[in-house]
């Protein structure tokens, strides 16, 4: 369990060190934070703790659907989001710096250029 935090705290330190080019089309006002990918699967699947989780379970029939969970810190502590992985979004990998939001759920995992 430490591992898996401590996991969390360096990719959210090394997503805060490289957030700085898009601040005008993400901005954190409107929910988005620069973070780091760390696990990606079928939405029962996923074994890395999620705060904001766009989850809603088996029964809403997404289990299978693809998600992605992004670390990221918040007000200088780690966090992560488990979100929908958009077709559009097929090609990210763990390790990739993204931006995601927060806020919005329909809201797409959007790559970083550091």
């Amino acid at each position: 369990m430490k591992s898996m935090i401590g996991g969390l705290v360096l990719a959210g330190l090394a997503a805060h060190a490289g957030a700085g080019a898009d601040v005008d089309k993400y901005p954190r006002e409107a929910g988005w934070r620069a973070g780091t990918v760390v696990e990606i699967g079928p939405a029962r699947a996923l074994e890395r703790p999620s705060y904001y989780d766009c989850r809603r379970g088996p029964a809403a029939g997404q289990a299978d659907e693809p998600y992605v969970v992004v670390a990221f810190l918040r007000n200088g502590r780690p966090y992560a989001r488990a979100t929908p992985l958009a077709a559009a979004d097929a090609s990210l990998q763990v390790g990739d710096k993204v931006y995601v939001n927060i806020e919005d759920c329909g809201a797409a995992v959007a790559k970083r250029d550091s």
